[in-house]
C-alpha cells in the first residue's frame, strides 16, 4: 500500500499536478509609496495577477505616513510584495513588518521599498541585500540586460525585453550573497547598475527590483517578472491560468475606394517621371493597416515631437478604418515585451508559420536624401529610447502586435489579407526597410500603399540635398511612388472607407 502511494505521488508530480498547492497563492500587496502612486500600480497588478494566475491577493494601503491598516494579513499570506517609501511606521506597525522579515518569510520588494521604512533604514541592506544611494536624473529610458545568472532563472522565464522610463537607481555594489539577474543603464549612467536580484534572508527567499513605476506595472513583461518572483519566493511552481480563446476576426463586407498618387516614367531613359492619379478598389476584409514604429519616445527630440503631433490624428483614422472592417497591426519594434501575452500579441502568434516566396524583384536606386548622420537635426546621440507604442494610439483586442515580417505575413495569409496600407515612421528607414516594411512585403507579393501625411523621415536639412525637412520627406515619398507603391492622404483614406452605418 505504501509503495502504491509513493508511485501515485510520483505520477502526479510528473504530470504537472501539485496537490500540495491546490489552493491559490495568497499574496499580500503592501502599498505606501505616495510619490509613485503605488495604490494605482498595485491595484493594476492585483487585477493582472488574479486574472492570469492562481492567486488570491490582499491589497493593503497606507493611511498616511504612520499606519497601514490590516498588516496582520502578513501572518497568513504565502508571500508578500512591498512597495513603500519612507513611511514613518513605528511601534506595533513596524513590529509586524519586522516579524515577517525576521521569520524568513518570502518577500518581493520593488522600487522605493529599498528605502520604504524611515525608522528601519537598515531594511535595504539587512533584508534586500541592497545598497540604495539615490538615483540618476530623470529623462533617459533604462535599457535592461539579462546577466548570465539570470538566463534560465525561473523569475525571468518567459519574460520579454523590459525598458523603463523611470530614473535609474544607484544600487552598486549589492550584497555578496545576492544573485543579480538584471542590470540596466542609460546614456547618462556611465555604466550599468544592478536592477533585479535574489538572495536569502534567514532562510527565506527574497527578490528585489529597482524598476516599478506605475507605467512599469502596465508593462506585461515586468508584470510577468513580478508574478514569477512571487511564486519563486514562495517556492511554488508558477500557476498560470489558461488564457481565454481569441475571438475570431469579424470579416466585414465592403469596398475601399482609394484615390492614390503614383509616378510613371515619362521617357525611356528613366530620368523623368510624371505624376498620375489612380483609383484602387480593395475589399475591407482583405486590407490591413501597418502602424510602423510610432514609439512613445525617440532618441532624437525632433523626431519625438513629430510623432507626438501625428499620433492623435493617426488614432482617429485607425478608429474609422477598424470600424469599416480593416485589420490594424501595430509594429512598435523592439518593445513587444510591453504587450506580452495580450490578445493582440497572441493573435499574431496563432497562425501556422508560412515561408514567403519572393514574387517581385525590384532594383532600387539610392534614396534622394542623405541620412548617414542618423537624420537628427539636434545634437542627441542614438540610444534605444522607446519602451512602447505612443499611448495616444489605441490598441484593441482584435488588432495585432508584432515586429516580425514573417509572423505578420503568416497571419495575413491565414486571414486572406492581400493589401497593406502603411503609416508611421520613419519613411526612409523603418517604413521601407523593416522586415514588415514596404520593400519586403511588396517583394512577397502584397499590394502596398503609403499614407503620405501620416509619415515622416529621419532627415537633417544640413545634409544633402540641403532642403527643408518636409521637402526631404516629400522626396522620399516620391521615391516610393516611383519604385514601390502609390501613396494617398489620410483624408482620401477616410473618404474611401465603405459606409457601415446601415
Amino acid at each position: 500500500m505504501r509503495r502504491m502511494l509513493v508511485i501515485s505521488a510520483i505520477m502526479l508530480f510528473s504530470a504537472g499536478v501539485f496537490p500540495a498547492f491546490a489552493a491559490p497563492l495568497k499574496v499580500c500587496l503592501v502599498s505606501g509609496s505616495f510619490e509613485y502612486d503605488s495604490d494605482t500600480a498595485l491595484a493594476r497588478f492585483k487585477e493582472y495577477l488574479e486574472q492570469n494566475y492562481e492567486a488570491d491577493c490582499t491589497l493593503l494601503k497606507a493611511d498616511g505616513w504612520t499606519k497601514i491598516p490590516g498588516l496582520e494579513a502578513l501572518d497568513t499570506c504565502d508571500t508578500a510584495l512591498f512597495y513603500t517609501r519612507r513611511l514613518e511606521l513605528e511601534g506595533g506597525q513596524l513590529a509586524l513588518i519586522k516579524r515577517y522579515c525576521d521569520a524568513g518569510k518570502p518577500l518581493v520588494a520593488v522600487r522605493t521599498a529599498s528605502h520604504g521604512f524611515q525608522k528601519w533604514l537598515a531594511f535595504d541592506r539587512e533584508v534586500l541585500g541592497g545598497n540604495y544611494k539615490g538615483h540618476f536624473g530623470e529623462g533617459p529610458t533604462i535599457e535592461t540586460f539579462v546577466m548570465p545568472s539570470g538566463k534560465g532563472h525561473p523569475i525571468l522565464d518567459g519574460v520579454g525585453k523590459i525598458r523603463s522610463r523611470y530614473s535609474l537607481y544607484r544600487t552598486a555594489p549589492v550584497a555578496k550573497d545576492a544573485t543579480v539577474l538584471l542590470t540596466g543603464g542609460t546614456p547618462d549612467s556611465g555604466g550599468r547598475q544592478p536592477l533585479a536580484w535574489t538572495r536569502e534572508h534567514r532562510g527565506g527567499r527574497v527578490f528585489y527590483t529597482s524598476l516599478g513605476g506605475v507605467e512599469d506595472f502596465g508593462h506585461r513583461a515586468f508584470a510577468r517578472m513580478a508574478a514569477n518572483a512571487l511564486f519563486w519566493t514562495a517556492n511554488r511552481p508558477v500557476a498560470r491560468k489558461e488564457p481565454p480563446a481569441l475571438e475570431p476576426r469579424m470579416k466585414k463586407e465592403g469596398m475601399l475606394r482609394l484615390a492614390m498618387r503614383t509616378r510613371v516614367p515619362a521617357g525611356t531613359d528613366g530620368a523623368d517621371w510624371r505624376e498620375e492619379s489612380i483609383l484602387q478598389e480593395w475589399r475591407a476584409h482583405e486590407t490591413a493597416i501597418i502602424v510602423c514604429d510610432m514609439w512613445d519616445r525617440h532618441w532624437c527630440e525632433f523626431a519625438t515631437q513629430r510623432v507626438d503631433g501625428m499620433a492623435p490624428r493617426m488614432n482617429e483614422l485607425l478608429t474609422a478604418a477598424r470600424g469599416a472592417g480593416v485589420m490594424v497591426v501595430h509594429c512598435p519594434s523592439e518593445t513587444l515585451g510591453f504587450y506580452q501575452d495580450t490578445p493582440a500579441r497572441r493573435r499574431m502568434l496563432s497562425p501556422t508559420p508560412v515561408t514567403p516566396e519572393m514574387v517581385r524583384d525590384v532594383v532600387e536606386p539610392p534614396l534622394p536624401i542623405d541620412d548617414s548622420d542618423g537624420g537628427c537635426p539636434g545634437p542627441e546621440k542614438f540610444y534605444p529610447a522607446w519602451s512602447r507604442q505612443h499611448p495616444a494610439i489605441e490598441i484593441k483586442d482584435g488588432d495585432g502586435i508584432s515586429d516580425d515580417g514573417r509572423e505578420i505575413f503568416s497571419y495575413f495569409q491565414q486571414e486572406g489579407i492581400r493589401n497593406i496600407i502603411y503609416m508611421g515612421v520613419h519613411t526612409n528607414m523603418c517604413v521601407l526597410g523593416r522586415s514588415f516594411g514596404i520593400r519586403q512585403m511588396f517583394r512577397w507579393g502584397m499590394n502596398c500603399a503609403l499614407v503620405r501625411d501620416l509619415t515622416d523621415t529621419m532627415y537633417n536639412p544640413a545634409m544633402p540635398p540641403n532642403v527643408a525637412h518636409d521637402e526631404g520627406t516629400e522626396r522620399v515619398v516620391q521615391h516610393i511612388e516611383k519604385y514601390w507603391c502609390p501613396s494617398l492622404l489620410a483624408g482620401e483614406l477616410i473618404s474611401g472607407l465603405p459606409d457601415t452605418s446601415n
